[in-house]
């Protein structure tokens, strides 16, 4: 609920909304931690990932105190920010460890990705209510985006609002396939619901991302779904072949029917792709610029907007005068932290997906299709980060630190499991070779002697 209700606000893209919704994740993840269990081993194994993020929430502290060594430390651009945006950070990182505690309890990621997608429908059917009901006025002010007139949700931003379908549609793909393996591997009469109503809103939430009409959500989306099914083996089962075949091949007809009748518009902008090109380019060199000129703290955290109206020239006021965002993650991030903010960053990020992809290979590891929808999720995000203004939305960038954090919660559990079952000290409750092959007790034996009883 914490992670879907900012959706519905605006994606808390507002100061106070920030400040708000960063005090119930530090809540939250503080929560987690203290009642979660851990040990000394889990602390180490999370040390270097959590080592350059505290790294980072120090140096981006750095602007607080530009009077420590004014030569080094430039003074903050935009000061009334900076706090909220800091706190901000914090939460995101305590998000992002919060979670990958949390993700060690058994039941978690399913129980977690299940509420998830049961809390964004319900902000789903608000939303197309509103749209269907709705007046005029607040269709115009809610639900489109008031720049370029397209379908933005309740979020404000047709382009942040098509990331976020595309994220939830995987989520939803991730559930259909689980609810559907449940079905295989557990047989019964009755036909599998809940992997038909998952599958059902994967197709909603697609025809969603092609109404916002976002060229990089709908393209990193559907390239998701296909990396997802990659590799996909189904269950065998008993039971009529026509329902385990007849199910998924309408429900793929039915999805490219969808994106067939809705695709109609996005497609035409990609169509544009060669004219946008050269407008791109100039904003990467605006934004390599800004971070050039402070390249060792940056001008402090939310403070984008603020250079870069002071930065503006006749040859950039055209293409980044009304920006609030670099349209880049990785570069707004140098320009408000410096390159070494940058620097840890990529180190933390580096490390965690190392260790991800380290992680053992088990029967229930490459079954489980949550933990990989949920990365692919992430790396939806990340990819409309790089061109647009996806983790510069408050609501997506705690999402996207959550399903990081529980993804990467999940290698933590395993890797802490599996050695321990070969060395566990309590008793085996198992029956053991000895108590398989042991005589019944002779007749006039009692218990205590039983163990020198003749054979």
């Amino acid at each position: 609920m914490i992670l879907i209700l900012p959706f519905a606000l605006g994606g808390a893209n507002t100061a106070v909304l920030t400040a708000a919704t960063a005090i119930v994740y530090l809540g939250w993840a503080a929560l987690a931690l203290a009642l979660v269990p851990s040990d000394a081993r889990l602390v180490a194994r999370m040390a270097p990932v959590v080592l350059p993020l505290i790294l980072l929430l120090g140096w981006t502290a750095l602007p607080f105190r530009p009077d420590l060594a004014p030569r080094l430390i430039a003074p903050p651009a935009a000061p009334d920010l900076l706090g909220v945006a800091w706190c901000h950070a914090f939460s995101l990182i305590a998000l992002l460890i919060g979670c990958a505690g949390a993700a060690r309890l058994p039941g978690f990621t399913r129980t977690t990705a299940t509420w998830l997608c049961l809390c964004a429908v319900a902000l789903i059917t608000a939303t197309l209510a509103l749209r269907a009901f709705g007046t005029a006025e607040q269709i115009q002010r809610l639900v489109v985006d008031h720049r370029h007139h397209r379908f933005a949700g309740l979020i404000g931003n047709a382009n942040a609002a098509g990331i976020f379908y595309g994220m939830l549609s995987l989520l939803l793909h991730g559930i259909a396939r689980m609810r559907w393996r449940d079905w295989q591997t557990r047989p019964r009469g009755d036909l599998p619901t809940g992997a038909i109503l998952a599958a059902f809103g994967v197709i909603v939430t697609l025809v969603l991302v092609a109404l916002s009409q976002s060229r990089t959500a709908l393209a990193a989306t559907l390239a998701a779904h296909i990396a997802c099914g990659i590799g996909y083996r189904s269950q065998r089962r008993s039971g009529p072949a026509l329902v385990r075949w007849s199910i998924p091949a309408l429900l793929l007809i039915a999805t490219g029917v969808a994106l067939w009748a809705s695709a109609g518009a996005v497609l035409g902008r990609y169509g544009a792709l060669g004219a946008n090109g050269s407008g791109r380019i100039a904003i990467l060199r605006h934004a390599i610029a800004l971070a050039s000129q402070a390249p060792l703290t940056g001008y402090g955290l939310g403070g984008f907007n603020t250079v870069n109206q002071r930065r503006l020239t006749p040859d950039t006021v055209l293409l980044v005068g009304d920006f609030g965002a670099a349209h880049n993650a990785p570069l707004q991030l140098a320009i408000e932290a410096g390159w070494p903010g940058l620097a840890l960053v990529a180190l933390a990020l580096a490390t965690l997906l190392w260790r991800i992809a380290r992680a053992p290979s088990t029967p229930a590891n490459r079954s489980d299709t949550i933990g990989r929808t949920m990365l692919l999720a992430v790396a939806v995000a990340a990819t409309g980060s790089l061109v647009d203004i996806a983790l510069n939305v408050p609501a997506i960038a705690a999402l996207s630190a959550a399903l990081l954090g529980i993804t990467w919660g999940r290698t933590l559990r395993e890797s802490a499991t599996y050695p321990a079952r070969h060395h566990a000290t309590h008793p085996n409750p198992w029956p053991t070779a000895a108590m398989r092959n042991a005589k019944a007790t002779p007749a006039g034996v009692s218990p205590s002697n039983r163990s020198i009883a003749p054979r």
